[in-house]
């Protein structure tokens, strides 16, 4: 199927994966930052197992607070609207994209890894570049491929193509995506952020996360991520990645200079916080 009959066959089916009522809400209201602060208790006080999550993620050592945040009023008050949104679409996107059947050429444990590897390098590079709120970077590290499991959902024969074409031909997924004219995964995905109401920055850092080309009249946080996930397949051996950083800002190129420079001790720092992410979220 080309991109065009997949898009199609997109909007006509009625059980895409969606989010709560309660998460669709916190976006809308956060859309305005002007909202009451009550208000936003008030809505996610109405899901109190939404509410132990949150506080359960801002608690965790990823986010690194000193003080103990012990309510949702708290934690909007410490860590501001923004914050509290990515913490939101986080665990309520996490609980939503759960395989309805498994495929034996794509496993969601390896999907996920990947995801954090991802979100871990962005707030990394985010933090170093300053080209991106680093709680931004994360949350949009952790969303970029979320077209790949509705790939795997309504579509498998159709990922199992690219799949193998990707694995014969050394090519990255996106690179095999193309060269099957296929629909590719960051623009299903794309449409599933827009379903989901997702801010405009997280949209387009999924959708353009392979488009290193057009990244220059994009937000810097979709070079974030680009980079990001070119390194994280790069550092686990996987052909057909590069990171362009001819294209990339003089900030961008020093810090992976820098990073590569410390070698070992980059990467273990890294895959320690992946694993410690990957632990929490594994939790529920």
């Amino acid at each position: 199927m080309n991109r065009d009959q997949v898009l199609k066959k997109m909007r006509s089916i009625n059980n895409l994966p969606t989010l709560p009522i309660i998460a669709l809400e916190v976006n809308r209201l956060l859309q305005d930052f002007d909202s009451p602060l009550e208000q936003l208790v008030d809505l996610l006080s109405k899901d109190q197992s939404l509410v132990l999550k949150i506080l359960r993620l801002v608690n965790s050592s990823f986010y690194g607070f000193k003080s103990k945040v012990k309510s949702v009023g708290h934690a909007v008050t410490l860590l501001g609207y923004n914050t509290v949104r990515n913490a939101v679409i986080t665990v309520t996107v996490i609980d939503t994209l759960a395989l309805k059947k498994e495929l034996p050429e794509f496993k969601i444990e390896a999907f996920w890894k990947h995801a954090i590897q991802v979100a871990v390098l962005s707030r990394y590079l985010g933090v170093k570049t300053r080209l991106a709120l680093p709680e931004d970077a994360f949350t949009a590290g952790l969303l970029h491929d979320i077209g790949k499991v509705v790939l795997a959902d309504f579509f498998p024969a159709e990922l199992i193509a690219i799949l193998r074409a990707a694995g014969q031909d050394g090519l990255a997924f996106y690179d095999a995506e193309l060269k099957l004219c296929s629909c590719p995964h960051n623009l299903i995905g794309a449409y599933l952020a827009q379903q989901w109401m997702l801010p405009e920055t997280l949209n387009q850092a999924i959708q353009y996360h392979h488009s290193a080309s057009e990244q220059a009249s994009r937000s810097s946080l979709v070079v974030v991520v680009n980079t990001a996930n070119n390194l994280a397949h790069m550092m686990n051996g996987e052909k057909g990645y590069q990171l362009q950083l001819d294209r990339k800002p003089e900030v961008i190129r020093a810090v992976i200079a820098e990073a590569l420079k410390s070698g070992v001790n980059w990467y273990s720092e890294v895959k320690k916080e992946v694993d410690a992410v990957w632990s929490f979220l594994n939790k529920g």
